[in-house]
């Protein structure tokens, strides 16, 4: 037909399709993906290749390349986020020069940038700026006080440690500088690498002198634990920093709440501490039972260093240890030991001239050496008495029932149902049943494990693995935990129940969130105590330091009277 038009082809719809994918790509290539400024990444692979090439040169030591490599990106990029990160590195590359003319040409490079950055971007400057006034060597409080806020927000382990360095060397008081250079000291134990900064950060020997001059100005116990804490084990300076604790915790009569901290020092420390008093008296012997093996032979550790600490700079003092863990059946079952009766270790202290003796600290052990002391006509302190005393026993601690009846009240505030955790190894019958019994009184009804509604009540003695495992599940739930003070894990918060008020010994329950401020294993303050008291009874004019057992004592090692916050995260 005249004007018709011809046929139109019919449509292709996989053609239209793969237009359509193509269009978008082109269009993505164009845009910058969502995300990648904040990262301060390239606009390309081949940017992004070159931003990774350059950074590895720079953590490997190739400072000249790596100057090479960020001038050419800043070059490429000018007012973009890749090219401002990269004038960013080329100031940090200027530190790691020495003198005052590297300070002024990274000052120089950061004033290039503009007043406003995206956040990422501004917590960089924030840290080359921190290292820049760093290099200055002058104390500046303000910002001694924002790097210890930022700490926080770098994610990268060098960018921490970078943070750290510039602490040590801007905090105007010792405790910041030398908690900062422990945290870089930790970092070196994980392997972690960073830029030179030009501090004396860098090498190790300047770090160790730095922390020797600082260390006699560090004055509260607190801040002295606290980078105990962040130095890993083993490391050289954890004796010096359990020295200086002692010494300003003793200066304020504190030493017991410390005591849990105090397990670097060494076991002859007494040897290098002054002789206060040297009567010439006869040598006083104070027989010490305590589980010096097996499982729970972590528990006999802490009582070994805490008798030591009550006798130290004394002379003519002698303490005779012997392992109660002797005593327990079970581990003659499997092949451990011999048994040797608890009656017997008794009767062997006193033998060999004991004139008193503190412990047992299990409970199936106290019985037998309570009936052995009064037979053999010794004084004995008991820290974890299994019920009233009399005659020449004296009880440092509540008794089992009243532990229990503490540890209930403390859990029925929490809720009306319970887990018990209580040590395998040895099996403690006896507080199994006395907390069971307090439970059901005041209306707590104990349930298995798994119940997420459940409160969790952990008593007794635990070896480290146990500790650990709890300790690591109590602070994924704070709020739900109860703690027998008694042998509970060091630094696990939840509620303790333990040493009573001044008036007597009782129990009471106190919540500690922090384990920089955590109280000692109770079980070592008992026994503390104990063997101040075991050499009164026989030297009345001793010129010891008189700890108090009281509430106080142990309340001083409780971080908060307020509720753990529970964590955010879920995870180990």
């Amino acid at each position: 037909m005249p004007g018709s038009r011809p046929p139109r082809p019919p449509i292709d719809r996989r053609l239209v399709a793969l237009s359509a994918l193509l269009g978008w790509a082109c269009a993505c290539a164009s845009a910058r993906p969502p995300g990648r400024a904040a990262l301060s990444l390239g606009d390309s692979v081949a940017d992004d290749a070159a931003i990774r090439s350059a950074e590895r040169t720079l953590v490997e030591g190739d400072i000249p390349r790596s100057r090479e490599l960020w001038s050419a990106l800043e070059r490429d990029h000018p007012s973009e986020p890749t090219g401002r990160y990269a004038t960013l590195r080329l100031a940090r590359i200027e530190l790691t020069s020495p003198g005052d003319a590297a300070v002024a040409a990274a000052r120089a490079r950061l004033e290039t940038l503009p007043r406003s950055l995206e956040a990422t971007l501004s917590l960089r400057r924030s840290l080359v700026s921190a290292l820049v006034t760093a290099r200055v060597g002058r104390p500046d409080a303000p910002l001694s006080s924002s790097l210890a806020t930022l700490r926080g927000r770098y994610v990268d382990a060098q960018d921490v440690v970078e943070a750290d360095c510039a602490q040590a060397a801007v905090a105007p008081r010792p405790a910041a500088a030398v908690q900062a250079l422990a945290q870089v000291e930790a970092a070196v134990d994980r392997g972690v690498r960073w830029i030179p900064t030009g501090l004396a950060c860098d090498e190790s020997a300047a770090r160790t002198r730095q922390f020797q001059d600082l260390l006699p100005g560090v004055e509260e116990p607190g801040e002295v634990a606290a980078a105990l804490d962040a130095l890993p084990s083993g490391h050289a300076w954890r004796t010096a920093l359990a020295r200086r604790l002692r010494t300003v915790a003793e200066a304020r009569g504190e030493a017991r709440r410390w005591m849990s901290h105090l397990a670097d020092l060494p076991d002859d420390e007494a040897a290098l501490r002054p002789v206060v008093r040297d009567s010439g008296d006869p040598v006083l012997r104070i027989g010490v039972l305590a589980p010096l093996s097996g499982s729970v032979a972590n528990v006999g550790a802490e009582v070994v260093r805490s008798v030591q600490q009550a006798v130290e700079g004394f002379s003519h003092i002698e303490l005779m240890l012997e392992d109660e863990s002797r005593a327990l059946p079970r581990r003659a079952a499997i092949g451990e030991v011999r048994v040797t009766p608890i009656e017997a270790l008794v009767r062997s202290l006193r033998e060999r001239g004991a004139v008193a003796i503190v412990g047992p600290a299990l409970d199936a052990n106290v019985p037998g050496a309570v009936a052995a002391a009064q037979s053999q006509g010794v004084p004995l302190w008991v820290p974890t008495p299994a019920g009233p005393v009399q005659g020449t026993t004296r009880a440092l601690g509540p008794t089992l029932q009243e532990r229990a009846e503490g540890m209930a009240v403390a859990t029925r505030e929490l809720g009306t149902r319970a887990v018990l955790h209580l040590p395998t190894l040895p099996p403690d019958a006896a507080l199994d049943g006395a907390l069971r019994a307090a439970m059901a009184r005041h209306g707590v009804t104990v349930v298995r494990a798994g119940d997420g509604s459940a409160r969790h009540v952990v008593a007794g003695f635990f070896d480290e693995e146990s500790q650990r495992r709890w300790s690591a599940e109590a602070r994924r739930s704070a709020g739900r935990w109860v703690l027998d003070a008694r042998g509970a894990i060091a630094g696990t918060p939840g509620r303790w129940v333990g040493l009573g008020p001044a008036d007597g010994y009782g129990v009471f329950a106190a919540v500690s969130c922090s384990r920089a401020d955590r109280a000692p294993m109770e079980i070592s303050a008992l026994y503390y105590d104990g063997v101040i008291e075991a050499v009164h009874s026989q030297r009345p004019a001793a010129l010891f330091t008189v700890l108090r057992r009281d509430a106080g004592v142990v309340r001083e090692g409780v971080a908060s009277a307020a509720e753990c916050a529970l964590p955010s995260s879920s995870g180990p």
